[in-house]
């Protein structure tokens, strides 16, 4: 094998200066690409916070027409008894009619018989009354609860139309955002793939290697995107006690330290939510996991700076991956449609730390 003569190494640092050229134009375009997807980063977490509101209504409607339907069901009975008890007093009253008054001298029953069939009349009318008074007033009342049980109804539908819509234009702002991803990601590839080709047609491979190191030094100072890579600052995250918010509305159905059966304190808490509820980052964080993990399930682990970790799992379905910068509020997953308990660590220099202080006080 020939040795390289010096004008090929002069060839090569002056391919490498194209080729710098070249990455400094991929730069722009990165940095171009960067803006754009902390624009569609925004417009996600307006849109899960738009979508998670729309749950809150639905789970709000929703119960209102169970207690609606309860009423209705209470008022129906009741109505039923005063029909059945206005029947017997109709009954009582047709058996008068039918035996007059100046007949009753022609009958074979005793005075007492007689005086009891004259009371009849007398305190039966001031009972149909009262029976009639409140039948009206409870078909008036359930009038007006079937009207408000179709208004519910056509409530529910419309806002379950509108969480659709949010839900289609979220999944439609993820994949955008992807794609830039994957462009911004090609960019570095294709130059880092040239340098390397570079290296080995190099005479001075450690003089070529040292310049190499020094302009990715130069171009990590220059690259806007490496600037955020790490969103959160060190002590950043301990100031959001009791600030943080919630990652989906749901029920608290375990609290940090709750004793199992097996007399095991839980190291998290547990949250009962709307089957598909929309799922988002508590807080700014970098991915640090997502994925199938033993009997988690679904597992997502959000590193947010300065030790602090939160652990979610549960999850019927994530839109995050490995490495991937998330802010506070934007959607990384969501909930099955069977399965709805969300389990909730948060860890601090690996230890479990109780997670509930630190979210806003109100409905979960």
């Amino acid at each position: 094998m020939a040795e390289p003569t010096p004008s090929d190494l002069r060839e090569v640092e002056a391919q490498l200066r194209q080729e710098r050229l070249t990455q400094k134009e991929s730069e722009r375009k990165a940095s171009l690409l960067t803006k754009e997807v902390q624009t569609v980063q925004g417009q996600l977490v307006s849109t899960a916070k738009q979508i998670q509101s729309h749950e809150d209504r639905l789970s709000l409607l929703e119960q209102k027409k169970v207690e609606l339907e309860e009423r209705k069901k209470h008022l129906e009975q009741r109505l039923n008894l005063s029909n059945k008890q206005m029947a017997r007093i109709m009954k009582g009253l047709q058996t008068l009619a039918l035996r007059p008054t100046e007949l009753l001298i022609f009958q074979t029953k005793t005075p007492v018989n007689m005086f009891r069939s004259r009371n009849l009349m007398k305190y039966s009318l001031p009972v149909i009354g009262q029976v009639r008074d409140q039948t009206l007033a409870d078909l008036t009342e359930l009038s007006h609860i079937r009207q408000e049980i179709f208004q519910k109804m056509t409530d529910i539908q419309v806002t379950y139309t509108n969480l659709k819509d949010k839900t289609d234009q979220m999944n439609r702002l993820l994949l955008q955002k992807k794609l830039m991803q994957a462009q911004y990601t090609a960019y570095y590839n294709e130059s880092k793939k040239k340098a390397e080709a570079l290296a080995a047609k190099a005479q001075d491979l450690k003089d070529l290697l040292q310049k190499l190191e020094k302009e990715k030094r130069e171009a990590k100072q220059r690259q806007p995107s490496k600037a955020s890579a790490k969103p959160v600052l060190a002590g950043d995250f301990s100031k959001a006690y009791g600030h943080l918010a919630w990652p989906v509305s749901g029920q608290l159905t375990q609290k940090y330290g709750d004793q199992s059966a097996s007399g095991v304190h839980a190291k998290g808490i547990i949250l009962k939510t709307r089957p598909l509820a929309q799922i988002t980052s508590v807080y700014d964080g970098t991915i640090l996991f997502a994925g199938p993990f033993q009997n988690y399930g679904q597992l997502l682990i959000i590193d947010h700076g300065d030790e602090y970790l939160t652990v979610l799992a549960g999850l019927g379905h994530m839109d995050v991956t490995v490495g991937q910068e998330v802010l506070a509020g934007e959607p990384i997953g969501a909930m099955s449609d069977s399965y709805t308990d969300l389990y909730l660590e948060m860890r601090y220099r690996g230890q479990a730390i109780d997670p509930e202080p630190w979210f806003k006080k109100g409905g979960k």
